[in-house]
């Protein structure tokens, strides 16, 4: 395994090098615009974006660990990085190369005082998923039943103030930095408890009491075998996305899980005011029977009442294209800056009612099929949609629970679309 940087010399090396070659770019953009047509222009600007983009994933996953984390986190929720990027992103979230032994063994020691062998009846030193903050093994623990151990990358909780630092320099150098800055502020909040796994376990015990849907399982913690820095769970079989789909599904397995995860986001909601909110095809687990497991509560959103209120009102409104509460209802979010009345139907005219009108065609049919060919584009006219959205000036910021809304709503209908999933959607929100 190539070895993480670890100290802030080092990790900002990293990033100074990425700024350096960004900034040479954008003099060598600047150099030529006087002299190109709109349309060269235009073509030069999204040259810009992709090699910049290039640049910064380089960037975050040399650094990986809460850098890439964050990356991650952002590109879920933003147009920040090309389609390519977004691929070569998600790669990280269960295949990213895994600690050695030695320091997997020493990680024990510190968090339990005794070798691993000691500690579990069996462990297997090496990982079977590894992502950005951990990796996970198997092992057994006295009785024998099997477990999933997560154990966390060294120096994590540590790099998280120079990491956060070094990827707001970076996002700088992006078109979307205004909103990207401020989702950053709500990521870095949520980050700091993903980093102790007492709060992860704390998470998994309350949703696995609280979230009591047929099919969905959430496995259970063994709190003896757990630390700030280790979390042992049943370990539940099944497949991760892409390895479930090489099997090739029927369409029937399709829907079932699509509509499994859609009432897992709507239960969680509006049911718990609360969301498993880290969407990625990591955290998902198709088992043999049909079941969903859920796994990876690190990343955990409460919502507020109000807030719960507003988002069907607001869908609602889109769906009727009633401008007055469109806009009042972001007024509340606190989302919307002053506007004369001429202003704010152009605003609604140009960027809001074409992101409404795209973020509520699925409710618009009885079941919205995610992999025909009519909805093909479905994710990327998203894309566009919220990238008109966050370069507008009339957007003071994003709320903190609309990121964690946004981020999972829109993750999952990129995991709708690749699973090729038909789903129900409109009656759980417009009834």
């Amino acid at each position: 395994m190539t070895d993480i940087p670890t100290g802030k010399l080092a990790r900002s090396g990293v990033a100074g090098v990425a700024l350096m070659r960004a900034g040479g770019k954008r003099l060598k953009h600047a150099a030529k615009r006087p002299f190109l047509s709109e349309s060269a222009r235009e073509q030069s600007r999204r040259k810009l974006d992709d090699e910049t983009a290039e640049l910064l994933f380089d960037a975050f996953s040399r650094l990986r660990g809460t850098a890439l984390k964050i990356a991650q986190m952002l590109s879920m929720e933003t147009s920040f990085l090309p389609e390519s990027f977004r691929k070569e992103l998600s790669k990280s979230y269960h295949q990213v190369p895994p600690l050695g032994r030695p320091l997997v063994r020493k990680l024990i020691v510190q968090e339990f005082g005794q070798p691993p062998e000691k500690v579990f009846a069996h462990f297997d030193a090496n990982a079977f998923a590894a992502a950005s903050l951990g990796q996970v093994h198997t092992a057994k623990d006295a009785q024998g039943d099997k477990l999933a151990v997560k154990l966390q990358y060294p120096g994590i909780d540590v790099t998280i103030d120079n990491d956060l630092q070094l990827v707001r320099s970076l996002v700088k150098r992006t078109r979307h930095a205004r909103l990207m800055l401020s989702s950053l502020d709500e990521i870095e909040r949520r980050l700091r408890e993903e980093v102790d796994y007492r709060k992860e376990a704390e998470n998994t015990r309350w949703f696995r009491q609280k979230l009591t849907l047929d099919d969905v399982v959430i496995p259970a913690v063994h709190a003896a075998l757990s630390s700030r820095r280790v979390l042992s769970t049943d370990r539940l079989d099944g497949l991760h996305l892409d390895q479930w789909l090489a099997k090739n599904p029927s369409q029937e397995q399709r829907d079932h899980f699509g509509q499994l995860l859609y009432d897992v986001f709507v239960r969680s909601f509006y049911g718990l005011h609360a969301l498993h909110a880290d969407p990625n095809p990591g955290n998902y687990l198709f088992m043999d029977d049909g079941k969903l497991g859920l796994v990876d509560f690190g990343c955990v959103k409460h919502f507020s009442p109000k807030f719960v209120e507003l988002m069907p009102r607001l869908l609602r409104a889109y769906m009727d294209r009633d401008s007055t509460t469109v806009v009042k209802t972001y007024e509340k979010l606190g989302m919307v800056a002053k506007m004369t009345p001429d202003e704010l139907r152009k605003f609604y005219d140009e960027t809001l009612q074409p992101f409404g009108d795209w973020i509520t065609r699925p409710f618009k049919e009885e079941s919205f099929d995610f992999g025909s060919r009519q909805s093909a584009s479905y994710t990327a006219d998203g894309w566009d949609a919220i990238g008109r959205l966050s370069g507008v000036d009339k957007i003071n910021g994003l709320a903190d629970e609309f990121i964690f809304f946004d981020r999972t709503f829109f993750g999952l209908y990129q995991l709708f679309e690749r699973m090729g999933a038909r789903v129900r959607m409109r009656h759980q929100w417009l009834s």
